[in-house]
């Protein structure tokens, strides 16, 4: 099995100022992905036909593979043949068969065909044509002794359509018509990002399997792929890897599946199964204005807000609690007070298995009872037990509210378990 270094290249000044969104990039990431082939650089460039050029003889120098998407249509800003043209030092020449296929197509469309559509069918000298059944504009493959670039158009269901058919089967020959990369996703919550590089740092140095880490809000992903001559045996590289993250950090693991968020766990851990009734949540929230409560009914359509009941008006929640700020208590002590009293209170109120409340601050100059900006805290009552525990974090920006919402949710996790 030949390892293939590869760079793809999207043009299109459209791309760059933001008009529409480079989706083809992240699909043909994939389908390399799938085809063994190592991606290192995705490029984008304007329509401008030097700046490409130098962006190709950047990338001619360090892959193996370049993959070039769009320009190769009938227009000016169509540059992409003559920048790879010039870049590979090949002349473009028409090429007559796709002439002749361009020519067949207008007449079977029934269109006119005009003179500059002729472009169409220039290629650099030698190079490998690439038939396009379901557009106008062939693509094709330049061959160096140093690299292979590949141009395919823009249109995304062309370039599917030519990937699938045409590179696909020619990178696996190049490949030696083997390997596979796999990879899996372990997502956590809870635990830092710089956390798990340490714990993980061995792994984390690997050249095959690899590891790598995505943080988002409150939590981060652990992204582990392995290279192998077939499935099974990259699978089996996978499993072990996961054994030495499960070993480290297993703790702090939700989920295997992309984009499945922690509260969709949790849910699913809250409705009714066999061997357990629902468990349901009343909620109370004052600084996070409700979010909580809105991330765990959207969590499930099966966990629909019957189960939960928001009150999430400040002077609601201050009720819950006047007597206990008429007391000589610090700011820290009121709000500790008042988010136990009004979890109990939602929980009984509602009929809820669980009362949660979250009571703080809304900003340095408007917190509640005068506390002051960057506390809250949480409280979480059932029947018989009652939990309070102050969070790292108080205010009503959005960062702010996301992870007040985390550490409620993983406390929720450990009540409920």
């Amino acid at each position: 099995m030949t390892a293939i270094s590869a760079e793809i290249v999207t043009t299109g000044t459209e791309i760059l100022l933001g008009d529409i969104v480079d989706t083809n990039a992240a699909w043909i990431a994939q389908q390399l992905r799938e085809a063994g082939v190592n991606l290192y650089y995705k490029t984008t460039v304007g329509d401008n036909e030097e700046r490409l050029r130098g962006v190709l003889a950047q990338s001619m120098a360090r892959c193996d593979v370049i993959i070039v998407t769009g320009g190769l249509g009938p227009t000016v800003d169509d540059i992409t043949r003559q920048a790879i043209a010039a870049a590979t030092g090949r002349p473009l020449l028409l090429h007559e068969g796709a002439l002749a296929t361009l020519k067949e197509r207008f007449v079977r469309f029934g269109a006119q065909m005009t003179g500059n559509n002729e472009q169409q069918a220039y290629v650099p000298q030698d190079s490998i044509l690439i038939e396009n059944p379901v557009g106008t504009a062939p693509g094709f493959i330049v061959e160096t002794e140093r690299c292979a670039v590949i141009a395919l158009p823009g249109v995304p269901r062309e370039m599917k359509q030519l990937m699938h058919d045409s590179v696909l089967p020619y990178l696996r020959r190049k490949a030696g018509e083997s390997g596979v990369i796999r990879r899996r996703i372990l997502r956590t919550f809870g635990i830092g990002e710089s956390t798990i590089d340490v714990l993980l740092d061995e792994l984390m140095r690997a050249a095959n399997p690899t590891a790598g880490l995505a943080a988002h809000t409150g939590q981060c992903d652990v992204r582990i792929a392995a290279r192998a001559e077939t499935v099974e045996e990259a699978e089996a590289m996978l499993d072990a890897a996961e054994a030495t993250v499960r070993s480290q950090i297993g703790d702090y693991i939700y989920s295997t599946t992309p984009g499945e968020s922690y509260e969709s766990v949790l849910v699913c851990r809250l409705l009714p199964a066999a061997e357990r009734p629902a468990v349901s949540i009343a909620v109370v929230e004052s600084n996070t204005r409700g979010a909580l409560g809105e991330r765990l009914a959207k969590a499930d359509p099966a966990y629909n807000p019957v189960l939960l009941q928001q009150v999430v008006d400040l002077e609601q929640v201050r009720a819950l609690y006047t007597a206990a700020g008429q007391e000589q208590l610090s700011d820290s002590q009121i709000m500790q007070k008042a988010a136990a009293a009004a979890a109990q209170e939602a929980r009984q109120q509602a009929n809820a298995t669980i009362g949660l409340a979250i009571i703080g601050t809304s900003g340095a100059d408007e917190g509640v009872y005068g506390a002051q900006s960057g506390e809250s805290w949480l409280a979480l009552a059932d029947e018989t037990r009652l939990e309070t525990s102050q969070l790292r974090f108080g205010g009503q920006d959005d960062y702010t509210i996301v992870s007040i919402g985390n550490d409620a949710l993983r406390q929720l996790w450990q009540f409920a378990a």
